[in-house]
């Protein structure tokens, strides 16, 4: 995070002041640049935001209201938490949330008892995190709150000289930073507000710092040297040298996924210390947590050596360069498709016969499966993306290549609407037992679940005329969001949250789609140029103001207007309410 960002999050530790985070600086919502597919053109959380604000006539949000209790950090009334009572919430969270830290090992917490006399932050966050999710928990939830809140404050002071006691501070930290709620970057109504020290921003800054003042950038310095002199050795696995790295690289993750997730540019960017984890660790006896971040860190390094051969495909934060044929860029996300196969099968995506790297746990393989089925889909956005762009600029260049150049971006187009799918199945066909688990996860696997969701409807909405089969995806859909409403549990409610917002933007877009067809109207001359015969976006294409803000603000495309002059609006006389497509590209396929 630069400096100014991390400025500015410190100052604004609230839920409120969170939204004028360096995430919403960097694309806000007045933009009148035209929306584009995915992260390369709106970060996942922006598109959810924009869906999540709109007024509902149906229905009203819930609310709920801060009291002087919740935002207290501290006062009379908190006391300190029964060992009796942590002990229980330390088990559930060894039992239920674990697999989802995997800097923690589970011995590291099968005596509870040692847990809270000894490693008193590690007792705090663990029971902190699990309090949201079991029912009667509210008390003890703020109880601990001051807890954290005095750790996450104290970790800006000067560093502990004592290995047990940083290790400690790294894995609180780490348990903080894993369950960190994604609403701190968008707003989304009825979820219940962060206090100031756990505000995303904040916490994303303290533990990145803590870890660099702690030199864990410099962690692979002193595994190499152990290495060199026991490689094969059970040992090293146990050692500081191997806990930092494997920490340093989980964090270099994390980056990752908040990048993707806000389209902000990553924290933490590929070295030399990172790219060569898998050859380092590859012969040395580890856990199967440790395994899971080596194929995030493989996975994550192969789309950045495929960025390298085309231009914005590494940088969704930034606009993408047009300059590389369609044809060159095919090639590339082609080899890129091979790779991605190759990576699924040495990391045990396809069963245990196929895996070439050792250690893979696959009975719980489900995080490994998510992160690729999310990276295939975030590719696939951007080849439908640069193709939407080529077959509108050939409306100007060359009028013959536009058939091929429709069909090409036909198949894209459905392309990455099957990979929304998988992506947004990826719970929801897991056998029951396991799936009773994603109650669990951190909310960000919902929010990329939803997104995937509403990336389906609007490519529903502006090309389910040229492309009937997108149709058939709805009832995926409504059975995703349906899924999503019932794993909220306790005080983790989000999961119902955008469970709604998805339901409610399925019944729009079905009902626009119902309009659509009564109404067929063509467009008009009137349509397509203004009086001084200049072109101007017709009504079905404006910016839709919802809650006083444009979220849509787009040009028509340009060209010789009788071209247009024989298509329909997109869908029906409803504007979007939300930009993944740029709604220009609607009469493109057709």
């Amino acid at each position: 995070m630069l400096p100014q960002a991390q400025a500015r999050a410190l100052q604004s530790p609230s839920r409120t002041e969170a939204h004028s985070s360096p995430a919403n600086t960097s694309h806000p919502k007045h933009s009148t640049s035209p929306g584009l597919p995915s992260l390369y053109s709106s970060s996942p959380l922006d598109v959810l935001g924009s869906v999540a604000t709109q007024p509902s006539s149906a229905e009203a949000w819930p609310q709920q209201q801060l009291t002087s209790r919740d935002t207290s950090l501290g006062g009379s009334w908190v006391n300190n938490v029964a060992e009796d009572v942590l002990v229980e919430y330390i088990e559930f969270f060894r039992a239920k949330i674990l697999y989802c830290v995997p800097v923690i090992d589970d011995a590291d917490l099968e005596n509870p008892l040692y847990v809270i006399r000894r490693r008193r932050p590690l007792a705090y966050c663990t029971s902190f995190v699990a309090s949201q999710f079991i029912p009667g928990s509210a008390n003890v939830r703020q109880q601990l709150l001051s807890h954290v809140s005095d750790f996450v404050e104290s970790t800006n002071g000067p560093l502990t000289e004592d290995e047990n006691v940083l290790w400690t501070q790294l894995q609180a930290l780490a348990v903080l930073y894993a369950y960190r709620p994604a609403a701190d970057v968008f707003e989304l109504p009825g979820a219940t507000p962060t206090p100031g020290p756990l505000n995303h921003w904040v916490l994303k800054h303290s533990i990145e710092a803590f870890a660099l003042r702690a030199r864990l950038h410099r962690s692979i310095d002193g595994l190499r040297s152990l290495l060199l002199r026991s490689s094969n050795s059970p040992q090293v696995s146990e050692s500081p040298a191997f806990h930092k790295y494997v920490y340093w690289l989980w964090l270099a993750t994390m980056s990752h996924h908040f990048s993707v997730m806000t389209r902000t540019p990553p924290t933490i960017r590929e070295d030399s210390s990172i790219s060569s984890a898998v050859d380092l660790l590859r012969d040395v006896p580890r856990p199967s947590r440790v395994t899971r971040i080596l194929s995030e860190i493989d996975l994550y390094i192969l789309w950045q050596h495929a960025g390298r051969s085309v231009p914005g495909l590494a940088e969704w934060w930034c606009t993408p360069s047009d300059t590389m044929s369609v044809e060159d860029v095919q090639a590339v996300l082609e080899d890129m498709e091979g790779a991605l196969e190759v990576w699924s099968q040495r990391w045990g995506l396809r069963g245990e016969p196929k895996t070439t790297v050792a250690n893979v746990d696959m009975a719980r393989n489900g995080a490994v499966s998510f992160h690729f089925l999310s990276t295939r889909f975030c590719i696939s956005t951007f080849e439908t993306r640069y193709l939407l762009e080529k077959t509108r600029s050939v409306l100007d260049e060359d009028a013959t290549s536009q058939p091929g150049l429709v069909q090409v971006a036909r198949e894209s187009v459905l392309k990455s609407v099957k990979a929304a799918h998988a992506c947004s199945r990826c719970l929801v066909d897991l056998p029951p037992l396991r799936r009773e688990f994603a109650r669990y996860m951190a909310e960000f696997g919902y929010a990329y679940m939803a997104f995937c969701c509403l990336y389906i409807i609007q490519a529903y909405e502006l090309f389910g005329s040229a492309l009937p089969a997108l149709e058939s995806y709805l009832a995926s859909v409504e059975e995703v969001a349906t899924f999503l409403t019932e794993l909220a549990v306790a005080s983790n409610t989000t999961p119902r949250l955008y469970g709604d917002l998805t339901m409610r933007q399925l019944r729009r877009a079905t009902g626009r789609m119902e309009g659509a067809r009564v109404d067929r109207q063509p467009w008009t001359g009137q349509d397509v140029e203004n009086l001084d015969g200049q072109q101007v976006v017709p009504a079905s294409l404006r910016a839709s103001p919802v809650g006083g803000e444009h979220l849509l603000s787009t040009s028509a495309p340009s060209g010789d207007p009788g071209v247009l002059s024989h298509l329909n609006p997109p869908r029906g006389t409803s504007p979007l309410l939300f930009s993944i497509f740029d709604p220009s590209w609607g009469p493109l396929l057709r």
